[in-house]
């Protein structure tokens, strides 16, 4: 046999051999960063599970408090200035861990206790926090309406037509009840309509 021959018998019994040590090494890259992948999910599934049990902390006693209030078991005397510091502790944290929505629901209910509401549009801005509570803590996608919760604690919520899906701005409309915050929201963009020029 000639040295040609040989030549051509090595790289014939080589190629596959080589073929085989670089696919071994592409599927050990390959698992290597599918488990790195792998841990990096396990990771965020664990921040997030942490992230939730802090929203559970930090919303429990303040939706605890309200649903008291909502039953009229307003704190007097000694209990107050306990009341008093759950809300400020609440307040503190809800901008860390609370949802952009929750904040801002949370927000407008205290506005709205701060600047004597109508109770229809203070049980709407409790409604409101809630839902964004309840979407906060693990239920994205809820299909919950405000009446269905607060119907859990008021008897006569259907006798409140306005306080179902009415939008907010209506509903202050309809009890003439200007909202502070409205001067402070940008006026919805003009639209302007081209008119053309007779010729």
């Amino acid at each position: 046999m000639s040295s040609q021959e040989w030549w051509v018998t090595i790289l014939a019994a080589g190629v596959p051999a080589i073929a085989a040590i670089g696919a071994a090494i592409i599927a050990g890259r390959a698992s290597k960063a599918v488990r790195r992948s792998e841990l990096t999910a396990q990771r965020v599934r664990d921040l997030e599970d942490r992230l939730h049990e802090k929203k559970y902390d930090v919303y429990k006693p303040m939706v605890n408090m309200l649903s008291d209030l909502i039953g009229a078991n307003v704190p007097e005397g000694e209990e107050l200035p306990l009341f008093l510091e759950k809300f400020k502790e609440f307040s503190t944290w809800i901008v860390i861990y609370g949802s952009d929505e929750a904040v801002v629901a949370f927000q407008r209910f205290m506005q709205a206790a701060f600047k004597d509401a109508p109770t229809i549009v203070a049980m709407r801005l409790y409604a409101d926090f809630i839902l964004a509570a309840r979407k906060d803590m693990g239920y994205p996608d809820t299909t919950v309406r405000r009446d269905h919760l607060i119907g859990l604690r008021i008897n006569d919520i259907y006798d409140f037509p306005l306080i179902k899906e009415t939008s907010l701005a209506r509903l202050c409309a309809q009890t003439d009840w200007t909202p502070p915050w409205s001067k402070f929201e940008e006026p919805p963009a003009r639209r302007f309509r081209k008119v053309n020029s007779a010729a």
